[in-house]
């Protein structure tokens, strides 16, 4: 699974604390699946060329500590699954300036002496990036999901492929523009998902993963009346 996420670096604090999170040198959630074991990997790690859509192109994505490792381990359990890796990007100056970060050790968070007060340094970039133009605005905006399966079927391998489009941020769509872009991508799913419970469509109850709790042919069908779409294409190996 990779994802392309195109939005500033810090249009937000929240964002801006994603970002050292997903990138964090000690974190120990950021982890692939491999033959039965969940493996820590560092930032940076297991770096591979995704073709997205139009107008993202071919990006380089590095796993990222996302949920889905987890939740796709458990949800598929009993199909024999060997690998499950999770990566992502961002805009490409945004992955300029954090592998920068990660290089001079500043991604650690070191607590630096600023006049008479002690503060972690990425609180203090973070603060400038927030207040800054270049921490408020990219060139491309949006969101692009990519999912590669590979496997055996009737003894055949076969690699399928599904990714979804939604309306360019250039101000041709309505409630599409710049940012909107990328925030709908988000907020959508999320509606969709508190709509389905709404009506009880959500199989079992408790706290459940999304991949037991929601039939994926329903959030498709309601991804495309907001105009996102999927798409999927397979080929022989």
């Amino acid at each position: 699974m990779s994802h392309g996420a195109f939005r500033p670096f810090a249009f937000s604090k929240s964002i801006t604390e994603t970002t050292t999170y997903e990138y964090d040198p000690n974190l120990k959630s950021r982890v692939v699946f491999e033959d039965g074991k969940f493996i820590q990997v560092p930032p940076f790690a297991r770096p591979r060329e995704i073709d997205l859509p139009q107008p993202y192109g071919k990006t380089t994505q590095y796993i990222i500590p996302h949920s889905e490792t987890v939740t796709l381990a458990q949800a598929l359990k009993d199909k024999g699954v060997r690998l499950i890796e999770v990566r992502g990007t961002w805009p490409k100056q945004n992955m300029t300036l954090v592998r920068g970060l990660y290089d001079y050790g500043i991604l650690k968070n070191p607590v630096v002496k600023v006049g008479d007060t002690e503060k972690g340094l990425m609180s203090i970039i973070g603060n400038y990036l927030v207040d800054s133009e270049e921490g408020k605005t990219t060139e491309l905006y949006g969101y692009a999901l990519h999912v590669e399966v590979v496997g055996y079927k009737d003894g055949v391998k076969k690699q399928g492929i599904i990714y979804h489009t939604h309306p360019a941020s250039d101000g041709s769509v309505e409630g599409w523009e710049g940012l909107r872009a990328y925030t709908r991508n988000v907020g959508i799913p999320l509606a969709i998902a508190a709509e389905q419970l709404a009506k009880g469509n959500v199989k079992g109850t408790g706290i459940l993963i999304p991949e037991d709790a929601f039939e994926p042919e329903l959030i498709f069908k309601e991804l495309e009346r907001r105009g996102i779409y999927m798409h999927e294409s397979w080929k022989n190996l």
